[in-house]
Formats: structure tokens, sequence, C-alpha cells
């Protein structure tokens, strides 16, 4: 399945929480690994994408703000009706990435083990979704898997790579930007990736 490494352990979470069972991930732990999850982000950008949203910028800008517009009307209403409690509804409901959705909703007081599980179960249904629509819908047979390589030899991309999620932390936690972990790295990464 598509993203196995990702929805596999995040499946056996919910599963364990669930059953009563406590997860508990050291805060520096946590904090590195939302650093890394930036630096993933950045790496998926180039700046060839950039002529392609100048060119269609319109049409960008409707989507997002029609996704954005959407979604916190769904939290505004769930919100009202008392299904959740507090702000909760409206993190939970907002798009984008989960982590940061999460991170932001813990530090403005909302119930973060709720928006978790809003965020990550949309994320399983989703990536389940068009994993089904691409096996049975889509014509993959031009696709080649590509091997999971357990313990990849280190190069110096690597260490650049740590260096700059440690920039990011540093300069997130003296700014005081929330989910800064993960959004300075990917900013910088961004600008890095595109420089090239």
């Amino acid at each position: 399945m598509p993203g196995a490494l990702l929805l596999g352990p995040m499946l056996a979470g919910i599963v364990w929480s669930l059953q009563g069972g406590s997860l508990q991930i050291s805060r520096h732990l946590f904090v590195a690994a939302q650093a890394i999850i930036g630096c993933l982000v950045a790496q998926s950008i180039s700046s060839g994408m950039l002529p392609t949203f100048a060119q269609h910028w319109s049409l960008f800008l409707f989507i997002v703000l029609s996704t954005i517009a959407a979604s916190s009307l769904m939290g505004w209403v769930i919100s009202k009706l008392k299904v959740l409690p507090g702000t909760t509804a409206i993190w939970g409901s907002s798009p984008g990435a989960a982590a940061a959705m999460v991170l932001m909703a813990e530090e403005f007081g909302a119930d973060a083990r709720l928006v978790a599980f809003m965020q990550y179960l949309r994320v399983i249904v989703v990536a389940s979704a068009a994993s089904i629509i691409a096996r049975f819908w889509v014509d993959t047979s031009a696709a080649t898997v590509i091997p999971i390589i357990w313990f990849p030899p280190l190069q110096w991309a690597t260490a650049e790579t740590v260096l700059l999620a440690l920039a990011g932390i540093v300069i997130a936690r003296l700014a005081r930007i929330p989910s800064g972990a993960m959004l300075v790295p990917m900013l910088l990464g961004m600008a890095l990736q595109s420089g090239q």
C-alpha cells in the first residue's frame, strides 16, 4: 500500500490508544521529527513549479480559498452545535499539514488529541481512497515499485538536512513561531531548493 510506513504505524497507534494504551514520545524527539517533516516537504518543491503556479495563479488561489472557506464553515458549524469543545472543531477540520494543525491547536488551547484524531483520520481516509482509486480505476501497469532501502549509506546531503532542521528549530524557538519547528525548516528548505 502506498505510504505504508506512514499509514501502518498511524493505524497501529490509533488502535493502541483506543485499547487504552499510552504513547509517550520525548518532546525533543517530537520537535526533531517535525523539523525533518518540514525538510521532507521542502524537498518535494522545486523552482520548476513556479512558472506553472505563476501561469495559473488565479485557479490555485481560488481552490485554496475555497478549501479554507469550506473547512472553516464546517468547523464553525460543528463548534456551534457543540459537537466538540471550544475551537477543537475548527482546528480539526482545518486543511493543511496535519502535524502543524495539531501543534498549533495545542499551543492555542484546543484539545490536541481530538484535533489529531480528526486530522489523521482524514489523512488515512484520503490516502486509502486514493490508493483504492489508483489500484482499480487507473492503469498502473507501467509504474515500477520502488524498493525500500532500510539503511541507505549516509551522504553529505543527510548532514545538510540535519543542520537545516536544527537551524529551523533554533530560529523557531527564538522567534516563538507557532508550529515553527516544522514551518521554518520547510520555508528555509524551499528557499534553498528554489535557488538550485
